[in-house]
């Protein structure tokens, strides 16, 4: 159900973008997001192996790898792959991954890290990645980016220490984050479609083209993420890895970008769970045959 929700989301986007003028709510819609992750959020050093750190390089050197190599092709496309590979590992991931009957430590770790040092680096990364359509300094993306993510952080942190009877109730509305995520699709949507119908009527195949970069992207990360995890930690890696934080992503290429570039995450967005629903598909077929 959760699935077609966000297909919903999108078709509603798509067919009835009124939502565009209010994307500016995206921002604190993610702060609630995150602010619920992380009241679980628990680091323990024997979880700590070398692959969380293979990964985070993945994403790293990839987003950038992909950026150089489409950039003297198509600079919207460069910008969007960049966008969208260089997302983070998803709020969800340790939730699907319980489901795989996988290590939710291992993820839950790969979480923190890889959103915390990709917030670090966008202010850095994204100043050289649009400056031949967007004049913006670091200090305009380092700053909003630090209170988006550590404000949560902070506050989850401290209902955790001072307020554990709030904190032990709101543990239980952890899946309404799941419903912010679907109302930021709507938002991110109904103003990428707004954009393409007022302002890129005449070089439509870009969204087709963006649509099929973000599906390679997709099945590229999670197929990577089996190989770094090797037979240990294979669903682990995978699901870090191919598992985005799009909501991220989607406000960064909203905020700081351009309507288009959000198109990237978005189609993530679509991919990754028809991925990720497939495959537990394939899991519980299998338990019923067993």
């Amino acid at each position: 159900m959760k699935n077609f929700l966000l297909l919903i989301a999108i078709g509603c986007g798509i067919l009835m973008p009124y939502g565009h003028e209010y994307t500016y709510l995206i921002r604190y819609l993610l702060m609630i997001m995150l602010f619920f992750l992380f009241l679980e959020i628990k680091v323990e050093k024997e979880i700590i192996q070398k692959i969380h750190f293979a990964i985070l390089a993945v994403i790293i050197i990839t987003s950038n790898l992909f950026y150089i190599l489409l950039n003297p092709i198509n600079t919207a496309l460069a910008q969007t792959v960049f966008i969208t590979a260089i997302a983070p590992t998803a709020i969800a991931a340790p939730v699907i991954i319980s489901l795989k009957k996988g290590e939710v430590e291992f993820v839950t770790f790969s979480l923190l890290l890889n959103n915390v040092v990709v917030a670090f680096l966008i202010p850095f990364l994204l100043p050289h990645i649009i400056s031949s359509t967007h004049n913006i300094s670091v200090s305009e993306v380092l700053m909003p980016v630090i209170i988006t993510i550590f404000v949560p952080l902070v506050l989850a942190q401290a209902t955790k220490y001072f307020l554990p009877r709030v904190w032990s109730s709101m543990i239980g509305w952890k899946d309404f984050s799941y419903y912010i995520l679907v109302l930021n699709i709507y938002l991110a949507v109904s103003d990428a479609s707004n954009y393409i119908r007022t302002e890129l009527p005449s070089n439509i195949e870009i969204v087709f083209i963006i649509g099929a970069a973000s599906a390679f992207l997709c099945f590229f990360f999670f197929f990577i993420g089996g190989i770094i995890g090797g037979s240990k930690f294979k669903e682990e890696a995978k699901q870090s890895l191919g598992q985005k934080n799009n909501a991220f992503t989607i406000w960064i290429s909203l905020t700081f970008m351009s309507p288009i570039s959000s198109l990237g995450p978005i189609f993530y967005v679509l991919f990754q769970n028809l991925y990720i629903s497939f495959e537990l598909y394939m899991i519980k077929r299998k338990e019923l045959i067993l």
